[in-house]
Parts: structure tokens; C-alpha cells; sequence
């Protein structure tokens, strides 16, 4: 129990490849560990007053392509055997899940949470009762998404579970939760061939595209429910040099 051995057992496990993520867990749960001891006057001192976690930078997430949006579209096309078969409304389903997730920077979490309640279709306003820290907010829509919700909501009725508050019902009769949202996605996500998909990247590519298309960051704050600017940074960083020199063109401050 040395601050030596402490550093060498993690710069081993870094060097053996372990996420920095991983060997920071584990770091602190042995300087807990001490802690405990300490108290407990199993050892006289604490020996890692002062040790730092190492350091962990969060992984770049490239946000995905229109074109791989649109082929993830494409993949909840309905064909003809399946409006034949009556088997329409997971493809309806998840594309409004989609566009949802891309426009909006809705969490996962949040999405599955939905209520019909929530939904106002009028003003295309959708309000997040449960956000992150017990936060609430209301997210506008557009009109793809809007669509895409009306077309799902006019197959819903026909559904077992119909009559429940839940907006999301999932295939055959069942409910609709936070696996049956990854395995949905990831399923259109292989049939789209987008490699490396996973359903947090959508909030990546909300954020990426809001910033692209010229909205402030207070803006992407208040949609996506960050109440920090570090959080907004994390999520935008991949593409940041492309938007300052799309920016940059714009701007054009070289011509005098």
C-alpha cells in the first residue's frame, strides 16, 4: 500500500492496454479502499493523500453523415409485403425514433420516457418531463419529424396497448424499453451499413448539425439540457475545425 505501487499497478494496466476510463475506476476504488482502512485503524496513515485519478479525454464520436441518416431512413421503408402483412408499425415507429434523436438531442432515456401526453403536434412541441437531474424541457420539432410521428400515432391505435400512456409500443403486442430501442436501432443501423453506430450517436449528430446549420450554442444548450458548456464541447469537438472554416469562408474577413 505505497503510492508507488499504486502508480506502477496502473501504468501497468495502461500499458497492457486498459481504457484510461477503466484504470481510473480502479485506481480510486483502491485509494477507497485506504480510506476505509484508515478509518477503521487497520493502518495507521492514509497512503495516497494528494494521488490523482489519471488523466481521462473523452473519445471523439463523429457524428453521421446525412447520407448515412437517410440510408438508416431508408431502412423503415415500408414495402409492399409487409403493408400486405399488416406488419408497418415497428418501421413507422423507428423512424420517428430516428428523426426524433437526430433533430432534437434527446437522450435515450428521455426518449423511451415519452408519454402521449408529451406529444403537441399543433405547435410540434415536445416536452421532456424527466431530463437529466430531474430537469424538464420543451423541444420543438419540424416538419419531417412531425410527419414521421403522425404516420406512427395512426398505426398505434391498432396496437394491443393502445390505450397505455406510453408513446413507444413495441412489436407484436408488447412493450416498448430502453433494449427493445438498442436492438431496434442497431438492427436498421447494420441493414443501413453504418459502422459503429450506436444509439448515443445521434445526439452527437444533432448537436454536430445544429452548430453546422448556424444555431447558437445557448440554443443547443437549452435543447439538448446541458446546463454546462463542457458537456456542449464534448459533444461538438469532432467537427469543430470543419465549422470554424465553413464559418470562416462566411465570414470572409480578409476582404478589405
Amino acid at each position: 500500500m505505497s503510492r508507488a505501487a499504486l502508480n506502477q499497478w496502473i501504468a501497468g494496466l495502461l500499458d497492457s492496454g486498459a481504457a484510461p476510463g477503466t484504470a481510473r475506476i480502479r485506481q480510486l476504488a483502491v485509494r477507497r479502499f485506504a480510506s476505509w482502512l484508515t478509518a477503521g485503524g487497520e493502518i495507521h496513515t492514509d497512503p495516497f493523500p494528494g494521488v490523482k485519478a489519471p488523466r481521462v479525454e473523452p473519445p471523439l464520436v463523429e457524428p453521421l453523415t446525412d447520407d448515412e441518416l437517410r440510408a438508416l431512413i431508408g431502412t423503415c421503408a415500408v414495402s409492399e409485403s409487409d403493408a400486405a402483412a399488416g406488419d408497418t408499425l415497428h418501421h413507422r415507429r423507428d423512424e420517428a425514433i430516428i428523426r426524433l434523436m437526430f433533430e432534437t438531442a434527446i437522450r435515450s432515456g428521455e426518449l423511451i420516457d415519452l408519454q402521449l401526453d408529451d406529444l403537441d403536434l399543433i405547435t410540434r412541441l415536445i416536452t421532456i418531463r424527466r431530463g437529466k437531474g430531474g430537469r424538464g424541457r420543451i423541444v420543438p420539432i419540424g416538419q419531417a419529424t412531425t410527419e414521421a410521428l403522425l404516420r406512427y400515432l395512426d398505426g398505434r391505435v391498432r396496437h394491443p396497448l393502445a390505450h397505455t400512456p406510453d408513446l413507444w409500443l413495441g412489436n407484436r403486442g408488447k412493450q416498448f424499453g430502453r433494449e427493445g430501442l438498442m436492438r431496434s436501432l442497431r438492427r436498421r443501423a447494420q441493414r443501413a451499413g453504418v459502422d459503429g453506430f450506436r444509439p448515443h450517436r445521434l445526439r452527437h449528430t444533432a448537436a454536430h448539425r445544429w452548430l453546422a446549420a448556424g444555431g447558437s450554442e445557448s440554443g443547443l444548450m437549452a435543447i439538448a439540457g446541458w446546463t454546462r458548456t463542457d458537456m456542449l464541447v464534448r459533444y461538438t469537438r469532432a467537427r469543430a475545425s470543419e465549422r470554424a472554416a465553413e464559418e470562416a469562408r462566411r465570414l470572409n474577413l480578409g476582404a478589405i
